[in-house]
């Protein structure tokens, strides 16, 4: 299977990117190398330098490669930052999502995994969290990742996509 990985030069992403491969798939990460790094990036992965803010290159990056799953990590994690910035926050978190999904509803995928957060959904309720607490997030990049999750139900309703959003904690 063709997985296409989005941030797959951060640590997280990286990791998955190995597990992919050593089950076999063709790996093809999309890193702008903001916050990643070229030494996470396993030699077997196709890597392409690009920005997901950019719409034109990361469309055309999605049709090209046609990708069966799309794994989505790239994002602007910082917590601080997205609340000095939270239209940078939305540009990164909300926008370049909607760059990918506009074009992967064309090929279309058969899922699309996206990273979320778990501490920033809650808001300040005590730990542990599960999934049925109400997502009440406080910071612009809670606000994102909820975002993100609500339009990848858009296209699951509208498209067809299947999708699965994954609220991890700090890492």
């Amino acid at each position: 299977m063709k997985i296409l990985i989005t941030g797959g030069a951060g640590f997280i992403a990286s990791h998955v990117a190995d597990a992919y491969l050593e089950l076999g798939h063709e790996v093809v990460i999309v890193d702008n190398l903001s916050s990643g790094n070229k030494a996470n990036l396993n030699p077997k992965a196709k890597f392409i330098e690009a920005d997901i803010t950019n719409k034109d290159l990361i469309q055309a990056i999605v049709r090209e490669e046609r990708p069966e799953v799309i794994n989505h990590h790239a994002a602007h994690i910082q917590v601080g930052y997205s609340v000095k910035n939270p239209q940078f926050d939305a540009e990164n978190n909300i926008m370049g999502l909607l760059n990918i999904m506009e074009a992967a509803k064309e090929i279309p995928v058969k899922k699309v995994i996206m990273a979320a957060t778990g501490g920033a959904m809650y808001g300040n309720k005590p730990t542990p969290f599960n999934e049925e607490m109400k997502a009440e997030p406080l910071s612009p990049y809670g606000i994102s990742k909820r975002a993100g999750e609500l339009y990848l139900n858009y296209y699951h309703e509208l498209y067809q996509i299947p999708f699965i959003s994954l609220r991890y904690s700090n890492v």
